[in-house]
């Protein structure tokens, strides 16, 4: 079955670890990917703006699932957003003041789907990478009572970067015991967890795509290096773990990559891929 669409992750798998990438390769790739009708999606954990700006001169021509797969967009075009109720959002708040203090969270982000909120406390460090990935950043005086203050807004993602002496599995085992069941938490890497709907799932996301482009699940080649890529990576059995993935990860993919993220991982294997079309 020949190539209709690629998906890929973006930090740890197809950015390097400084959060670039090869603009110049991924240019001719892209050519050829256009010539062949293939389509290439983004997704990613970070927020709609910041995939954006990375993929600005091809942003019209591919499609990005954001925030985890709460955000989905064709071009510029929102087709679909996964928010989470005003309850739920609250409670989230509740738990985090519950089980952690000011010295367990670096970052604590909430999004809607194009801007993302911090408190007004967060020191400018933490706050400039925060704009790594968020792009459109707004402080506000009290981040917990966002929902309060903007009723009628729909926020779509819950990012918080624990500290390094927080053991995230227990984080993940205390928060499905105490978060309402309509949420899900995924870990993003970086000793981060994203807490939204449980339908705004990178898996759902690609689903969306795969089905207003109208493909089969072995049309798609995906690409991916974290947890939270593992339900885009079980869609279909062109997927590729990256050399630099964790064991776990690399074991429920169809592929490895030959190369890791920082020596152009995913444009090889894409350009391998197209010579073999």
């Amino acid at each position: 079955m020949s190539i209709k669409m690629i998906a890929t992750d973006l930090d740890g798998t197809f950015l390097r670890d400084d959060h670039t990438y090869n603009h110049r390769r991924f240019a001719k790739v892209f050519r050829h990917l256009q010539k062949r009708g293939i389509h290439f999606v983004a997704a990613s954990g970070s927020s709609y703006p910041r995939l954006a700006r990375e993929f600005a001169p091809y942003r019209d021509q591919m499609s990005f699932v954001s925030q985890n797969g709460s955000v989905i967009h064709v071009g510029q075009q929102m087709i679909r957003n996964y928010p989470i109720k005003a309850a739920a959002l609250a409670r989230v708040m509740h738990v985090l003041d519950r089980f952690y203090g000011p010295n367990d969270i670096n970052q604590l982000v909430i999004s809607d789907p194009l801007t993302s909120y911090v408190d007004q406390q967060m020191d400018n460090h933490n706050l400039a990478i925060v704009k790594t990935f968020y792009e459109q950043v707004t402080r506000v005086p009290d981040l917990r009572h966002i929902f309060a203050a903007q009723p009628g807004q729909d926020f779509t993602k819950i990012s918080i970067n624990f500290a390094d002496h927080i053991d995230l599995q227990r984080v993940a085992a205390t928060l499905d015991q105490y978060l309402p069941a309509s949420l899900i938490i995924e870990n993003s890497g970086f000793n981060t967890d994203l807490i939204g709907d449980a339908h705004g799932t990178k898996r759902n996301g690609l689903a969306l795509l795969q089905q207003h482009f109208n493909l089969s699940a072995d049309e798609i080649v995906t690409f991916g290096d974290n947890e939270n890529d593992l339900g885009m990576l079980a869609m279909t059995s062109q997927s590729y773990a990256m050399q630099n993935a964790h064991q776990v990860i690399r074991m429920q993919a169809g592929h490895i990559t030959y190369d890791d993220n920082n020596h152009d991982g995913v444009l090889k294997t894409i350009e391998q891929l197209l010579k073999n079309e």
